[in-house]
């Protein structure tokens, strides 16, 4: 009689256990959450405002030495080389003879345009004689007026035979020295591309010449500092052939366009080269100094969080953290300047900024 109270207690426990496990497993309510939410420790965050302080930094960038000219000296004239007078690596100055064809016919096609010029000449001066003796006799009426514009034709072609044969002997001459070449500008040779009894003809490569001094280097900087950079500001760059010496350049072009594909704005700027100890080709590290933008804004670095590639501060709005996407320019150490996203009012979260989430209540200290 004892068992049965026993069994129908234990199946009174066992259905309330169920009950109370299907309970456990529901959902909560919104209600629920709230009272949890409320329940939950508020984190404790650092709240700053944004300055005006100016961030003086600079940028660094990768970069290339690269001649400041480099040109391909090809043969004007036609016949075998003569005379080379360079090797590759040679500094060369203006004017320099680099180069001679074969000059025989060349001399002897300037000594036959002297010649045809010398007898235009006489035929010139014979011509004029006579007219001048024509033309006494034309105004005594002596001879009749045709006979003189005979004489007087004769006088013009023999002035326009002059004028040919000196343009030939100048045309000639020309050929002549083409047959050589010379340095266009002070600099070094980079490539030969001909030896001795080579037959070139006008247009084919014989030799590339480079202009060192100065240097164009070459780099590019992000599409955030295009406005900062501008003609004629110092750079400095180091390099890893000259260990612990500085670089003094200035800039001397921005391009105007923005590469797709990087983001970033081509830089050259030009560097002095007299002792030719830099070499193009050269990598340089460049840094190169940003001027403030007008009305920007300074953050603490802390304040600053990067998240899915963009840039965020938090931004305390009663007793919420709201994530405020922000666009960045210069940066230090310590400092980040704000040039859009932001204004000198904001209360932005300086400490704790890391661990928060979008919406999160927050209590300041302090």
């Amino acid at each position: 009689m004892e068992i049965r109270p026993s069994l129908a207690t234990a199946a009174v426990l066992a259905l309330a256990a169920l009950v109370a496990c299907g309970r456990a497993g529901e959902p909560a309510t919104p209600a629920a959450e709230a009272r949890a939410a409320a329940a939950a420790p508020v984190p404790e965050v650092t709240v700053a405002r944004p300055t005006h302080d100016a961030v003086r930094t600079e940028a660094e960038a990768p970069g290339t030495f690269m001649p400041y000219d480099e040109t391909t000296l090809s043969a004007e004239g036609v016949g075998p080389i003569e005379r080379i007078t360079v090797e590759e690596g040679v500094r060369v100055k203006t004017g320099q003879v680099l180069v001679v064809q074969d000059t025989t016919k060349a001399t002897l096609a300037v000594r036959q345009a002297e010649a045809m010029l010398a007898q235009a000449r006489a035929n010139f001066a014979r011509a004029r004689a006579d007219l001048e003796r024509k033309q006494l006799l034309l105004n005594d009426k002596t001879i009749p007026q045709n006979q003189f514009d005979s004489f007087k034709a004769q006088y013009d072609g023999a002035s326009a035979a002059v004028d040919a044969a000196d343009t030939a002997l100048s045309l000639s001459r020309r050929q002549l020295e083409d047959l050589t070449t010379r340095a266009p500008y002070d600099g070094v040779i980079k490539e030969k591309r001909v030896s001795l009894g080579t037959y070139v003809r006008g247009g084919d490569a014989m030799l590339v010449i480079m202009r060192v001094d100065p240097l164009k280097l070459q780099f590019e900087l992000p599409e955030k500092y295009a406005s900062r950079v501008r003609e004629g500001l110092a750079v400095r760059a180091s390099v890893t052939a000259l260990p612990g010496e500085t670089i003094a350049g200035t800039v001397r072009t921005v391009f105007p366009s923005v590469s797709v594909q990087s983001r970033a704005v081509r830089v050259e700027a030009t560097v002095a080269n007299p002792g030719y100890r830099l070499k193009p080709g050269f990598f340089a590290s460049v840094k190169v100094p940003l001027a403030s933008l007008g009305g920007s804004v300074t953050i603490p670095r802390g304040a600053l969080v990067r998240r899915e590639g963009t840039e965020n501060v938090f931004v305390v709005r009663g007793d919420r953290a709201e994530l405020v996407p922000i666009q960045t320019g210069a940066e230090t150490a310590d400092l980040v300047e704000v040039v859009v996203g932001l204004t000198e009012t904001d209360p932005i979260v300086v400490d704790g900024a890391q661990t928060l989430q979008p919406g999160d209540r927050v209590k300041v200290r302090g």
